[in-house]
């Protein structure tokens, strides 16, 4: 990741305090919605995914919580981890999640990410951050 790059100010959309992680900030926004936000260089393994749901446990409030998650174009995440994503016990807590994705490499991995992971919640994909916000208020 190039250092001179400013990483998002989320201040004005947070309603928790910020987790900062290796190269990949969670907070729960105003709306409700947990935001995860992964920075370019990112390489996500399952310790990362179970650390990442956990946050999501301290965020979310009663019930199951919806998910917003930004990825920059040179993030990936390991097939251990996307497996772990998908799985019910993640959806014991998660109603539905958002990918906000540009890179067509990255468009590629997530289609197989529904197509062999098949998370049991509904899960889509966005090009545009607001379109994505959109949706998860749709399936609220």
């Amino acid at each position: 990741m190039n250092s001179t790059l400013q990483k998002p100010d989320f201040s004005s959309i947070a309603d928790s305090e910020i987790h900062h992680f290796n190269l990949y900030d969670i907070f729960r926004r105003k709306d409700g919605i947990i935001q995860a936000y992964f920075y370019d260089s990112y390489n996500g393994e399952i310790e990362d995914a179970i650390n990442i749901v956990e946050t999501f446990k301290l965020l979310k409030a009663e019930g199951k919580c919806l998910v917003l998650l930004v990825v920059e174009d040179g993030a990936t995440f390991s097939k251990e981890a996307r497996a772990f994503v998908a799985s019910d016990e993640v959806s014991k807590i998660v109603s539905g999640d958002a990918f906000v994705i540009k890179s067509m490499a990255l468009k590629i991995l997530m289609n197989g990410y529904l197509k062999f992971n098949k998370p049991n919640r509904p899960t889509r994909f966005f090009n545009e951050e607001q379109a994505a916000i959109d949706w998860l208020h749709e399936i609220q």
